[in-house]
């Protein structure tokens, strides 16, 4: 159950940061703000809840894989972070790709995982 809503908040997470992208690429800093705080919050819930899920009563070892990879999401999501505040166009884009093919690749492992 803990991990439907994991799934569940991922998905709100993910449409998140595709209108945080938007934002931030098109120069609208104020509300980027805003959807980036969201994003991370969201993304946090989701990774307490699998944490809470796996130190309680196991995950599978698809899941535990797919935690891990998305606890990598989230240092990579605090890299890009800083890179928009550097403004170090190189580093935006390795780590906004790096954050994007942990996020998916967890993603799609924790719901292969049907736990």
């Amino acid at each position: 159950m803990l991990v439907r809503w994991a799934l569940w908040l991922l998905a709100v997470a993910a449409v998140l940061g595709i209108v945080l992208a938007v934002l931030r690429y098109t120069k609208q800093r104020w509300s980027a703000r805003w959807v980036g705080k969201a994003h991370g919050f969201v993304n946090s819930a989701a990774l307490a809840l699998l944490v809470f899920a796996w130190a309680t009563t196991g995950l599978p070892r698809l899941a535990s894989t797919a935690l891990v990879l998305l606890s990598l999401t989230a240092a990579a999501g605090l890299v890009t972070g800083q890179a928009w505040r550097w403004k170090n166009t190189h580093r935006i884009e390795v780590a906004l790709f790096a954050h994007l093919s942990f996020a998916a690749a967890g993603w799609l492992l924790l719901l292969a995982s049907g736990a």
